[in-house]
């Protein structure tokens, strides 16, 4: 914490972000995070290390390069998927994730009380997020080296997008009016 006195404005910017988050996150076909970060929207408070940090938020909390719902997102997560919070991991899909938003939010104070340290280090870099879409790029690439070559192409990722661009061939790339 900077010692700066925080602004409404500031923290409407934050819940705004996780607002709009939620949303995104709906249209784009993922639920429980939605809800997560509705959740968080109506719910988190300043208090705490966690939530004083990202009230405090040096950046602009909506700009996407921040994404500090994702960070958030992330962070949570990852202890879902260590096993280092069992009350968050049972409520997390697939376990009882309909549970109500009141247990919801229960699992979450927990894992932001006990698991500050790991959360504050997920907060300091932007997530990574996994979007097959971006592989279009790649495509002039590939029908140049295939040109070129005449040869098959071979495809090895080393993670950088969970092996989603691997499937690059299995989607339809529009470039302007060409198919």
């Amino acid at each position: 914490m900077t010692g700066k006195q925080r602004t409404s404005a500031e923290d409407a910017a934050l819940r705004g972000a996780f607002r709009r988050q939620a949303e995104a996150c709906r249209d784009l076909g993922s639920p429980f995070t939605a809800r997560l970060c509705d959740v968080l929207a109506a719910r988190l408070q300043p208090g705490g290390a966690v939530a004083d940090a990202l009230f405090a938020w040096p950046g602009d909390p909506t700009a996407a390069g921040d994404a500090v719902p994702l960070r958030l997102a992330g962070a949570l997560h990852a202890l879902v998927l260590d096993g280092r919070c069992r009350a968050l991991s049972a409520v997390y899909p697939p376990h009882d994730a309909a549970a109500g938003d009141e247990a919801l939010w229960s699992a979450l104070e927990q894992a932001l009380t006990e698991h500050t340290g790991v959360i504050l280090d997920w907060l300091k870099g932007p997530p990574q997020t996994n979007e097959p879409g971006r592989a279009g790029v790649l495509l002039a690439g590939f029908l140049t080296v295939a040109a070129l070559t005449g040869r098959p192409l071979v495809l090895s990722e080393i993670g950088a997008s969970a092996g989603l661009n691997l499937l690059w061939d299995r989607f339809h790339t529009r470039l302007g009016a060409r198919d």
